[in-house]
């Protein structure tokens, strides 16, 4: 490349992917599994190494089981296994930069009679960003008729790869036996560059579930908070007029949290791992040859057609959805709703209408309650939803989805029947594309002749005006 070509930003979104992982929990030998009350799984320390025609993702997969045994009420299991998984694609290069978006984790129970055993199915729907290389010959040409146009372009400045820590806390009067699980999701809901940092704000629903003795008599209860996150992040190469493609991933292991006395108050601090992944995007704007003006035979082009980004645009948007979920006919009626847990949001489908986004996809949610004999029941809930998002998107190109619950409203109803609403905050990047026809090539052809030439001369007469000759 010399400096009169120039870089674009070229992103595709690549083909979405699974693979399956068997996964064995070790459970205590004395131990008899009645009922499994909840399975978290969630995917942290993933990385992407890319290489020609081929990206290799390594990650790990941790996995936090709650479950009744015979002997006791509530027991808690946990597992972290490692992964690696490879994508082929043709238009991967060694210098190719690809996000990971919202992964989607679906779990199956192969058998628990000794020990658990898990086959989780993982999802991914990565997008591909690269810098191409945009021929732009206009300045060897400048005694030449040119039509030019100023175009303004989006390239890749750097990658993005860091972690931030931050810190919530749980209040309440119970006396807790033991923290059971913790689940949280985050969505951002804007990221602004400044000089050599950025400010990413957004918000954090968390969900704790814990044991209590309640007049000698063993309870799960649940917390939920939704905690407004605003930290600041070091990128040394960032400048204030740059924009930002981030995604963020949460380790959700609960050896981060930890419990105190205050005030007879029992006070829950949880320390959160913000792994943050991206690029950052310079937008530049500079003259190219859209055509050349010529005479046959003088000039011989030779043109390709090029796309390019030249925006990066972010929505953020929040809408409610609710609907009921009836559980079978052959359970007991519901008498307490203990927990709504590990809510996720799966983009199943997006398209345009009257220049809106459209978006389709279900939430999934797992439901622990006491029935009517007082026994721990759970149910796994789905809840499909069509959302008109009411993002303009006239000539964008949606490239990721981040779809997070930041809050949740369950209660019964009849019986069997669970009413549903949800708070669904999208955050959506998308990027303003366009394509064009460019020069690549220019020979001179035969020179025209300019040796032989005619011409008249005209002489007024006196008194006579231009427009009587």
């Amino acid at each position: 490349m010399n400096d009169k070509d120039m870089k674009i930003l070229y992103t595709k979104n690549l083909d979405k992917f699974n693979f399956n992982t068997p996964i064995n929990l070790t459970v205590d030998a004395n131990a008899n599994i009645k009922t499994i009350l909840d399975i978290n799984c969630y995917i942290f320390d993933d990385t992407v190494e890319c290489g020609t025609g081929k990206a290799v993702i390594n990650g790990k997969i941790g996995v936090k089981i709650l479950y009744i045994d015979t002997d006791n009420i509530t027991n808690t299991i946990s597992n972290n296994q490692n992964f690696s998984e490879t994508i082929i694609n043709d238009a991967i290069t060694n210098d190719s930069l690809i996000l990971l978006n919202n992964p989607n984790i679906s779990t199956n129970i192969l058998s628990q009679d000794a020990g658990v055993k898990l086959n989780i199915e993982v999802s991914y729907s990565p997008t591909m960003c690269i810098n191409l290389t945009l021929p732009n010959i206009s300045n060897e040409f400048e005694n030449m008729i040119t039509n030019k146009c100023e175009v303004g372009l989006a390239s890749l400045e750097c990658a993005v790869n860091t972690r931030n820590e931050y810190q919530t806390t749980f209040e309440t009067k119970d006396e807790l036996s033991k923290i059971l699980g913790y689940d949280c999701q985050f969505i951002q809901s804007n990221v602004t560059a400044y000089n050599e940092y950025a400010v990413l704000e957004g918000k954090l629903f968390a969900t704790l579930l814990y044991e209590t003795n309640i007049e000698n008599d063993s309870r799960i209860k649940e917390l939920t908070d939704v905690f407004n996150v605003k930290m600041e992040i070091s990128i040394p190469s960032l400048s204030s007029d740059y924009q930002l493609d981030l995604n963020c991933s949460l380790d959700k292991s609960r050896e981060n949290i930890t419990t105190e006395i205050e005030d007879d108050n029992t006070i829950i601090s949880v320390k959160h791992e913000f792994k943050l992944t991206g690029v950052v995007i310079k937008i530049i704007s500079m003259d190219m040859v859209e055509d050349l003006f010529s005479v046959e035979n003088e000039i011989e082009l030779s043109s390709s057609n090029r796309e390019f980004t030249k925006n990066l645009n972010c929505g953020y948007v929040v809408d409610n959805i609710s609907g009921e979920f009836n559980i079978d006919d052959n359970d007991s009626a519901i008498d307490e709703i203990i927990s709504n847990h590990n809510i996720s949001t799966e983009i199943t489908n997006n398209y345009i209408k009257n220049d809106n986004l459209y978006l389709e996809g279900i939430i999934t949610s797992h439901i622990i309650y006491l029935d009517e004999n007082k026994e721990y029941r759970h149910k796994q809930t789905e809840l499909p939803f069509i959302l008109n998002t009411k993002i303009q998107m006239e000539n964008l190109d949606c490239k990721h989805i981040v779809a997070r619950v930041i809050d949740s409203k369950t209660k019964a109803k009849r019986g069997t029947i669970i009413e549903l609403e949800y708070t669904l905050a999208i955050y959506l990047c998308s990027y303003e594309c366009d394509s064009r026809n460019v020069i690549d090539n220019i020979k001179i052809g035969k020179a025209l002749d300019f040796t032989k030439y005619d011409y008249q001369i005209f002489i007024a007469k006196p008194d006579e005006t231009i427009w009587e000759v």
